[in-house]
């Protein structure tokens, strides 16, 4: 009896220690495997990190090709503009040393000093609806109150060649109408319609009048 009670001992001992062996080989099988998660998580971590580093790069780079191609196009844009105005300002001189051959070739002929010369006008001005004297000021800006009545305020008598009339022209080209004495309108008038007449003969075949 004594020696089946010892076998029986000695089993559940044996028992024990396999269950404790194999208790010890899942606890270390665990290990291993959270572990091994644990690795496969920091690797994706260090992948996403790579992948937004590249991608930032990236978006940099065509961050500043944009910007060049930008200041490209605007320095282009500049050089257009700068040979527009050279080529404005070269005509407008051109334009103005016609006017002044023609002046002096008028003027040599032999023009009465009352009569003002006229300006003989290219079809290339004809199309410019905005006027001389502002096209060639200095300050590229509106014209304010006080230039604009100054300019309006200049009155100038200006005299017809075909008829010799003289009128008051006030500012830009309004026609003022002059006060003056009772025997000064008669003779206003008489001028006027001698003039009509020599110019109609001019006008008419065969009256060479003048």
């Amino acid at each position: 009896m004594k020696e089946s009670r010892k076998r029986k001992k000695s089993r559940r001992d044996s028992s024990s220690s396999s269950s404790s062996s194999s208790n010890d080989s899942g606890s270390s099988s665990s290990t291993s495997s959270s572990s091994s998660s644990s690795q496969s998580s920091t690797e994706r971590k260090r992948r996403r990190k790579l992948q937004k580093k590249k991608l930032a790069k990236q978006q940099k780079k065509e961050d500043k090709a944009k910007k060049k191609a930008l200041r490209r196009e605007k320095k282009a844009k500049r050089k257009q503009e700068k040979l527009e105005s050279k080529l404005a300002k070269r005509q407008l001189k051109e334009q103005r040393k016609k006017l002044a051959r023609s002046q002096e070739q008028h003027n040599a002929v032999g023009a009465p000093s009352s009569v003002p010369p006229v300006e003989e006008k290219d079809e290339s001005l004809l199309d410019c609806g905005v006027p001389l004297d502002l096209m060639n000021r200095k300050a590229r800006a509106p014209e304010t109150r006080e230039e604009y009545e100054a300019r309006q305020s200049i009155i100038r008598r200006v005299v017809d060649p075909e008829t010799g009339r003289t009128r008051l022209i006030k500012g830009d080209g309004e026609i003022i109408e002059e006060c003056v004495t009772r025997e000064r309108h008669k003779d206003i008038n008489r001028q006027a319609t001698a003039g009509d007449g020599a110019e109609f003969q001019r006008k008419t075949v065969g009256w060479n009048v003048r």
